[in-house]
């Protein structure tokens, strides 16, 4: 899976999804994909398997359980193991921020 296939993903769910940063955002909620680091398995100074660590961002108007729940019921649906944070509100943008760390296997 690739972070493309988030992208895909968040968008069958309803939810606007673009790789760092939009150039016009949408209309909240809508979320933002963002390749973090690499933890690839390596051996022999050779990189085995390709392991990509992501943060998906998902911003709403308010705090919204039902739409964090939506993001979540497709990460379990597809595997996806992630790690839930809430930074909260963001002053300056009038929206709240509910993060997800997840990792990729190949992507």
């Amino acid at each position: 899976m690739t972070y493309l296939d988030i992208i895909a993903g968040m968008e069958s769910i309803g939810l606007p999804c673009n790789y760092h940063k939009w150039s016009r955002a949408p209309a909240l909620p809508y979320t933002l994909i963002t390749h973090t680091e690499s933890d690839d398995l390596v051996a022999d100074n050779y990189n085995y398997f390709d392991i990509g660590n992501y943060r998906l961002e998902l911003y709403t108007a308010t705090k919204h359980p039902p739409t964090e729940q939506l993001v979540e019921d497709w990460f379990k649906a597809q595997r996806i193991p992630y790690r839930k944070s809430s930074p909260g509100f963001i002053d300056s943008e009038n929206m709240f921020l509910t993060a997800y760390d997840i990792q990729l296997i190949g992507g």
